[in-house]
């Protein structure tokens, strides 16, 4: 077993992720970008057994009041990724030298997200940490036929985006001259919605993402009669799997509904891409909340979020959080 921590200019980092399906969140640019906002370093643990590995994406952060250091996964769903057939065996190796790799540099925990289309063997998580499940997501298998696409949408749905079309709206995809717009309809999404710091992107964001993902990613905008920007989002296209990543509503057009016409506009421009997946998420925290509601409305298709922690260093765990309890983790950074 050879265990290490990369960082993003290794070339170990991109020949793994050459022969392993991925997403875009495993990408060494796109992990810099979270580390960037995170105030952390970004770095991929990689261990390797002949032929199988194990590849995580991380954000190394630092802890505060002392010399430590914990590991959390960047934002989305970074999973950890296997090359070879994993065995349980197996991956409990993985994640026996990871616990040993990452206490000895000092890593007091872990936080990792798994990926609702990637599974993972979850048993061999469970001996090391705990698993946490998040609830559902909802995804649209595009390989079905429009017509079967067409009857798991919601008859609100597709009423609603005819329409916005018979009104004069239109969807425009990828003209970027329409970032900033985006950028601004989804600051006052996130206002609207109370939402935390951890979704607060600002336009720096987005145009950094735009850098580091270059043509994997695409902007669609929903335009009203008058020209003006009623709804955006930011969609990735990562080797057939499509993400539904950010998204806004302008203040004005929230009640007509323009981000249906997108959705059903970016079903259909996947398809045309050869996307095989488009998966759309779940509610805040894959909460049964009414995002989630508005996404069911797409697909009946559900896959499961689940989070994993992992205590390295329990003695330094414990003297850190102190008395702090709940279900926060790592709980030291819990104010």
């Amino acid at each position: 077993m050879r265990p290490e921590f990369l960082r993003p200019g290794d070339p170990a980092w991109a020949a793994f992720l050459e022969g392993a399906p991925h997403d875009f969140y495993h990408l060494p640019a796109y992990v810099e970008l979270c580390a960037r906002m995170d105030g952390g370093e970004a770095a991929a643990f990689l261990a390797t057994d002949g032929g199988r590995a194990m590849l995580m994406p991380l954000v190394l952060r630092p802890v505060p009041g002392g010399p430590w250091r914990d590991a959390c996964a960047p934002y989305g769903y970074p999973c950890p990724l296997f090359r070879g057939e994993p065995s349980p065996e197996g991956v409990g190796a993985f994640l026996e030298a990871f616990a040993a790799a990452g206490a000895a540099a000092g890593l007091v925990s872990a936080f990792f997200r798994f990926h609702p289309l990637l599974p993972v063997p979850e048993g061999p998580f469970e001996r090391f940490g705990t698993v946490v499940d998040h609830g559902q997501t909802v995804f649209l298998d595009l390989d079905l036929p429009p017509e079967e696409l067409e009857r798991q949408t919601r008859v609100n749905h597709r009423a609603d985006a005819r329409k916005l079309l018979a009104g004069g709206f239109r969807v425009e995809v990828d003209g970027w001259d329409r970032l900033g717009e985006f950028a601004g309809i989804y600051a006052e999404t996130m206002a609207y919605r109370g939402s935390g710091a951890a979704y607060r992107f600002g336009a720096a964001y987005f145009r950094d993402l735009r850098a580091c993902l270059g043509e994997r990613l695409h902007l669609c905008m929903v335009v009203g009669p008058g020209g003006e920007a009623a709804a955006g989002g930011l969609f990735t296209n990562m080797d057939g799997l499509m993400q539904f990543h950010l998204a806004g509503t302008a203040a004005a057009f929230r009640r007509a509904g323009p981000a249906k016409l997108m959705l059903l506009a970016m079903r259909d421009q996947a398809r045309a891409w050869g996307a095989r997946r488009l998966h759309l998420g779940g509610g805040v925290g894959c909460a049964e909340d009414s995002l989630a509601f508005f996404k069911q409305g797409f697909s009946r298709l559900r896959s499961r979020f689940a989070t994993y922690r992992m205590v390295l260093l329990p003695r330094v765990y414990r003297d850190l959080a102190g008395d702090r309890t709940g279900d926060f983790f790592p709980a030291y950074r819990h104010s």
